[in-house]
């Protein structure tokens, strides 16, 4: 995958303003702000992993890493949405047919597609296309895409078949689920569809577990090894922007009963290190796995059993470093944090909302450790 000359730093400021404009709207409606969404879109920063062919911008895996990082720093719940979504493109790459891909993103640029790589739905086959009817959890971004792609099991597939089925969005198919603490204003809620038809050319019928059809690096990894690293970039921007709050918060705060700022503790400055610390260590492990990873995908080779539990070792001990960071820091704050004005509690909320996707869970570090000892991985996924 080649690497572009997009400034994503650059673009993620061009944005900043209205996402804290909006910011706690979102999180209190418990949905994106559309006009947030449309202005990514319109930005091209929804289609990073799409292919050059297709009217992406295919960019490094690494440079997702750092765009959801910057996001994460302004607003939690904006980046897990703009982070999906470039995913969801990138299934809609991986499995639509070619022609299907090309004219989605010549016809609006601005595309902006949420969804579920997750198989919950059930495809029959019908003339001209499928019928579909499923419900799909955590949709991250639903109310406010112009287009999702579902994944559904083929029925009476045998071995299993996948079904990839992009329609227009429909505020009609969403049931209000997403009531929850961290990453308030994903609107992560469920869409469900009852015997809805999906013509061919919107449909990627695919064997289970096999590999997308472009022929690019990042292309040739399983969803178990694209779609980790990401999340550790959202993880780790919330925990960067911890720390940021915290320094303010420690030179501003004088304690009850204290003589001196908060800052000039020894346990806030050790907290403050082992955030930064911890945050470091996690974010450079992630990038070395990542590099070894790419260059395998670049010579395409196959994946070692070592490397890939080592890739989702990193990015779910990565996960729980940006939580700890968090924590140490809440610590410090003492009662301060539980106010809105710092904020710390919130972003430890959504840090630990980011650890309950399951390729980021910490059931993951079991798992790797498990294939590391030579045993079995004990997760089908796996």
């Amino acid at each position: 995958m080649t690497s572009t000359s997009l400034e994503l730093t650059e673009l993620v400021s061009d944005v900043e303003e209205l996402i804290v404009d909006r910011a706690k709207d979102s999180d209190r409606l418990r949905r994106p702000d559309p006009e947030v969404i449309a202005l990514l879109g319109n930005s091209g920063l929804m289609r990073l992993l799409v292919p050059e062919e297709y009217g992406g911008h295919e960019v490094h895996p690494a440079e997702l890493i750092g765009f959801t990082k910057a996001l994460a720093e302004i607003h939690g719940s904006t980046a897990w949405v703009a982070m999906t979504c470039n995913e969801e493109a990138e299934l809609v790459s991986a499995y639509l047919p070619p022609d299907t891909c090309r004219s989605l993103w010549s016809e609006d640029p601005s595309l902006v597609i949420a969804g579920s790589g997750v198989a919950k739905g059930k495809a029959s086959r019908v003339s001209g296309g499928w019928r579909i009817t499923g419900r799909w959890n955590f949709v991250s971004g639903c109310t406010a895409a112009n287009k999702w792609v579902l994944n559904s099991v083929v029925a009476e597939s045998s071995p299993t078949e996948l079904c990839f089925a992009v329609i227009d969005a429909n505020p009609d198919l969403i049931e209000d689920t997403w009531h929850t603490v961290g990453l308030r204003g994903t609107g992560s809620h469920d869409v469900v569809l009852d015997d809805v038809f999906v013509g061919d050319d919107f449909c990627g019928v695919v064997p289970n577990n096999s590999l997308p059809l472009p022929d690019l690096p990042f292309y040739r990894l399983p969803s178990a090894l694209r779609f980790p690293f990401p999340k550790t970039g959202v993880a780790a921007g919330l925990a960067s922007r911890a720390i940021a709050d915290f320094r303010s918060l420690a030179l501003e705060k004088t304690p009850l009963n204290s003589k001196r700022s908060l800052g000039e503790r020894p346990d806030a400055a050790l907290s403050m290190a082992k955030a930064e610390a911890l945050l470091g260590a996690g974010q450079a492990w992630v990038h070395e796995q990542l590099d070894a990873v790419w260059r395998v995908a670049n010579d395409n080779a196959v994946v070692s059993d070592d490397l890939h539990a080592r890739v989702r070792l990193a990015c779910s001990w990565s996960v729980q470093n940006s939580i700890n960071a968090i924590q140490h820091l809440v610590d410090a704050a003492g009662s301060s944090a539980n106010f809105e004005k710092s904020g710390l509690m919130a972003l430890l909320d959504d840090a630990r909302a980011v650890a309950g996707h399951f390729m980021v869970g910490s059931y993951q570090i079991d798992t790797a450790g498990r294939v590391l000892l030579g045993l079995e991985a004990g997760d089908p996924a796996f």
